[in-house]
């Protein structure tokens, strides 16, 4: 009688065994690519950002098969900044502050945007209330799209410094967007605001009716645009592959370059040290007017 109870048991456990063969099927299909995600820094909407940087994201994966590529937003610079320390993305395209900022936690610059020309402010006014010398500034309401914008806030604000303006006596505010600085200006709620040459080209030719009351004055000097980084864990033949199909993009015959619409599909290789000239410039800006508190170079993780 047990012998049997032993021989049931045994069988039982092998029919359930292949039933359980037979009826199983893996769901899902076997994993082919692998996705990167690619963080622009905020300086446009994280729907809009998206939007311009999508196409991009598109171009990397026809050059690079079997690897797929996300657009990551941040809801402004504070985010972002938080987000390299963290080391949140394989790919970014952080400002030069933030680029300088990145090689502190474990990424390394592998290509650049350019021209560095795009990579100055311009001081916007109202042409019906256009001041003389920048000094006149001195206790008028200003405005700028965030205190770690590099070509939109700080070297506008060291040219203002630079030249007679008290800052100290002067109320600054910062509105999040360069969009939103510009309107405050044409809205008369700031009498000039701070803001990239290149965002200012880009928006005039989409407002010209509100441009046409608006004037650029006092450019200021230039320093290397937008660093493209990656992550030190992403293979090292990924990363020369993503930099060679960017700096390639603007001269593909078979591309069409209508599709990018914020003017941001140039690139070039960057020369080693290239960003310690930032570096100089942070060390400057904080001695004449100090460096906002998150902007102060965090130590290595």
């Amino acid at each position: 009688m047990h012998r049997s109870l032993v021989l049931l048991g045994t069988l039982l456990i092998f029919c359930s065994g292949n039933l359980w063969a037979d009826s199983y099927k893996p769901s899902g299909a076997a994993a082919t690519e692998t996705v990167y995600s690619f963080a622009p820094h905020p300086y446009l909407t994280p729907k809009e950002l998206y939007a311009a940087y999508e196409p991009i994201m598109h171009y990397l994966e026809s050059k690079i098969p079997g690897v797929k590529f996300q657009v990551e937003t941040s809801k402004d610079y504070p985010a972002y900044e938080a987000k390299i320390a963290e080391r949140r993305f394989h790919f970014g395209l952080p400002n030069p502050y933030q680029t300088v900022l990145s090689l502190k936690h474990g990424y390394r610059v592998i290509a650049k945007m350019t021209p560095d020309e795009d990579f100055r402010g311009w001081m916007i006014v109202r042409k019906d209330h256009k001041p003389h010398q920048p000094r006149e500034l001195t206790g008028q309401p200003l405005c700028f799209p965030s205190a770690s914008a590099v070509a939109a806030t700080m070297l506008p604000m060291l040219y203002l410094h630079d030249h007679g303006v008290n800052l100290k006596e002067t109320p600054i505010k910062y509105v999040g967007s360069p969009a939103s600085a510009i309107m405050s200006v044409y809205s008369g709620d700031a009498t000039a605001c701070g803001v990239s040459v290149r965002h200012w080209r880009i928006w005039s030719k989409e407002n010209p009716d509100k441009a046409g009351e608006l004037e650029p004055v006092w450019l200021t000097s230039s320093l290397p645009h937008n660093g493209v980084i990656a992550r030190n864990d992403v293979p090292p033949k990924l990363a020369r592959q993503v930099a060679a199909a960017l700096i390639g993009m603007d001269k593909d015959p078979n591309l069409d370059q209508s599709q990018f619409k914020a003017d941001q599909a140039h690139f070039e290789a960057a020369p080693e040290g290239l960003y310690k000239t930032m570096e100089q410039f942070l060390k400057r800006y904080d001695e004449a007017i100090g460096l906002p508190a998150q902007m102060k170079l965090q130590p290595a993780r």
